[in-house]
């Protein structure tokens, strides 16, 4: 439109020796009405369409901003993911341990207990060898002694000399 009326202006009628121009009032007046008209409604539309450039800032910004909150979000969970694998490794240590200090415990009581069956079990033998000994002996003793006279008691006792 303005360059419409630059042109109006530019075919106008100089008056010779003046800046003056002579211009077709019409035509000056039908532009100026198409102005007045299509102005208003380009300013609208550049207002509408920075109206909606704006928006649309806002929902980028508001979508980067989520992103940003998911993304520290799984940082947040990856970290304590890692922290818990951390802790269920030191547990696991932690038992494993445990069970190896038991089972050198349970070793050493097996131990203990197998040494006490053993000697109590020597001590009965050497008990039951020396009772094996002494019935040897006595048979031996038996054996050497004078068979008693016949009609004698065995369970008599010898007289006292």
């Amino acid at each position: 439109m303005i360059d419409h009326l630059s042109d109006t202006l530019a075919r106008s009628w100089r008056i010779p020796l003046s800046s003056l121009s002579v211009v077709n009032a019409t035509e000056l007046s039908q532009l100026l009405e198409r102005l007045r008209i299509t102005v208003p409604s380009a300013i609208m539309e550049g207002e509408r369409t920075l109206s909606e450039r704006d928006q649309i800032l806002a929902d980028a910004q508001r979508e980067a901003e989520q992103i940003i909150q998911d993304a520290r979000q799984r940082a947040h969970e990856l970290l304590s993911d890692q922290a818990i694998v951390i802790a269920a490794h030191d547990e696991a240590h932690r038992i494993i341990e445990e069970g190896r200090a038991a089972a050198h415990r349970r070793a050493e009581e097996a131990d203990r207990y197998a040494t006490q069956v053993l000697e109590d079990l020597a001590q009965k033998l050497q008990s039951i060898s020396k009772q094996v000994e002494n019935g040897v002996q006595v048979m031996r003793n038996n054996r050497l002694a004078p068979p008693p006279p016949e009609g004698a008691d065995p369970l008599a006792t010898e007289p006292k000399s």
